[in-house]
């Protein structure tokens, strides 16, 4: 987003309890990020929040729904059994078919396909995480302060491309099968908002509220937060 928009920092410990929300403008197009916890965030983590119910509410509740899932990987980070348990939630949670929208982001390694290559070759799982996404990779770099500008480029390359060839096909976006039901809910919500505020378009009430709801500011989040046993599916 070229901001400090979500809270980052180096720990043994996920430090995005709930999920958050940002946007910007860049090159002219808008940018709408939804940044969840860890899936596999620590125990201690789980103990507090259920990780699980927060990114398929974020899921469900973002109309019409995502051109992209990005998963972030550290090249710093050795992968653990924990990790290879995350994949395999993954799998479970979002659905096979989620694979043709994700993007698999490398943090904390210079811009080097070659090594990234080396690196992916090493690790079977990760390597069947590439192929699955259809080897849609991007480096972020290792500069701690900002990402290098080719692998922004990159990056909106590669989702450009994505999102031309699920639109070909008829599937733009990646939903939740629970969405019309989240949906019926949202509406509620943006009748009320609209009420206090009936200067503001049905459109712009709209999309206030389930950005609202996707990072649990609902007044109805009780109710969005019973969806919790379903799983994610390409509508």
């Amino acid at each position: 987003l070229g901001t400090k928009q979500f809270k980052s920092k180096q720990c043994w410990s996920s430090v995005t309890r709930k999920c958050d929300y940002g946007t910007a403008v860049r090159n002219g197009i808008r940018y709408r990020i939804f940044d969840t916890p860890g899936i596999n965030s620590p125990k201690n983590i789980s103990n507090e929040i259920d990780v699980e119910t927060e990114i398929r509410r974020c899921l469900f509740c973002t109309s019409p729904g995502f051109h992209a899932i990005v998963l972030v990987l550290s090249a710093a980070e050795r992968i653990t059994n924990e990790d290879l348990q995350m994949l395999k939630t993954l799998d479970k949670m979002l659905g096979e078919s989620s694979f043709r929208y994700m993007i698999l982001v490398v943090t904390k390694l210079e811009n080097d396909e070659s090594l990234l290559n080396e690196m992916i070759a090493a690790a079977p799982e990760v390597a069947k995480l590439n192929v699955k996404c259809e080897e849609r990779r991007v480096i972020f770099g290792d500069d701690k302060k900002e990402i290098p500008p080719e692998c922004l480029q990159k990056f909106d390359k590669v989702l450009t491309e994505l999102i031309e060839e699920n639109t070909k096909y008829g599937k733009e976006y990646y939903r939740h099968k629970y969405y019309d039901q989240a949906t019926g809910i949202l509406k509620l919500d943006k009748d009320d908002y609209k009420k206090k505020h009936p200067e503001i378009s049905d459109s712009e009430a709209f999309e206030i509220v389930r950005n609202e709801a996707a990072v649990g500011r609902s007044p109805r989040d009780s109710e969005l937060r019973k969806i919790t046993d379903c799983y994610c599916v390409i509508s």
